[in-house]
């Protein structure tokens, strides 16, 4: 009799253990992991550095209640991250299935651009900045793991250069998405040595642009499409003519298109 109420003590302790780690488990199933990156349309005017002051960013699940992402305030140029290339910025753990909605992203005032002839100019913020810039995190992913948001700063849409006054303004145009779901196109031009402004417009008239990079064998790449038909062009920076590269590219959210060596028609 002793044996047998020491074998169901046993299976009791066992299930109470087996129980707790399930518990355990589930707990850390249940998060998920959210990464905030920064990138960059690059500029067209040559600009050699656009750096910004970034004194905090939140984000909200509702865009009542705010979470602080943890970073120090820092200055980055956002020429650094072009053509596909980001910078994390931090994580923040939420519960798993949980989408970020909005951002807040709080600037500073030492907002500088460095001109072609190495010249470093102030630019201007507009006022009422530091309350911060709200964004509309883009989706159309169904969440249950971890996931990534880009900020996306358009450098060259958010420096106004004011007359020939030599005085820039600062106003910032920056979209933000969440990449699950989010394609991309890429390819590289001929000539190659010709810098162009590469360009798509999404279903929402939102023009999205990049420059081809000379440096590498004028490699371009175009991020944050989701699902549906794009026609690809191509402008001349010089003489600002555009040109189709290819009718018609079907996205399907998730998968990138890859487009190979690409020649302009004269």
């Amino acid at each position: 009799m002793m044996k047998q109420k020491l074998f169901f003590l046993c299976l009791l302790l066992i299930g109470l253990y087996s129980c707790s780690n399930n518990d355990n488990n589930s707990d850390k199933e249940s998060k998920a992991t959210v990464g905030f990156y920064l990138t960059d349309a690059p500029s067209l005017e040559g600009y050699k550095s656009v750096n910004i002051d970034i004194q905090s960013i939140e984000c909200s699940l509702d865009g009542q209640s705010w979470t602080t992402l943890d970073i120090k305030p820092c200055t980055v140029d956002l020429l650094h991250f072009s053509n596909g290339k980001d910078s994390l910025l931090s994580n923040v753990e939420f519960n798993a299935g949980a989408k970020v909605q909005q951002i807040r992203l709080v600037l500073g005032d030492n907002n500088t651009v460095v001109l072609n002839n190495g010249t470093t100019v102030s630019l201007k913020t507009p006022s009422g900045q530091t309350s911060g810039l709200k964004l509309d995190v883009q989706s159309v992913a169904q969440l249950t793991s971890g996931y990534k948001i880009i900020i996306d700063f358009d450098a060259s849409r958010s420096i106004v250069k004011q007359g020939n006054s030599g005085s820039y303004l600062l106003k910032p145009v920056i979209r933000s998405y969440i990449t699950a779901n989010s394609s991309a196109i890429d390819g590289n031009l001929q000539p190659s040595k010709t810098a162009m402004r590469i360009f798509t417009v999404t279903s929402t008239n939102d023009t999205l642009s990049t420059l081809s990079d000379t440096i590498q064998n004028n490699y371009f790449k175009l991020h944050g499409l989701f699902s549906g038909t794009y026609d690809l062009k191509a402008e001349d920076l010089s003489t600002k003519n555009i040109t189709v590269i290819k009718s018609g590219i079907q996205i399907v959210g998730g998968t990138d298109v890859h487009l190979g060596n690409l020649t302009l028609k004269k």
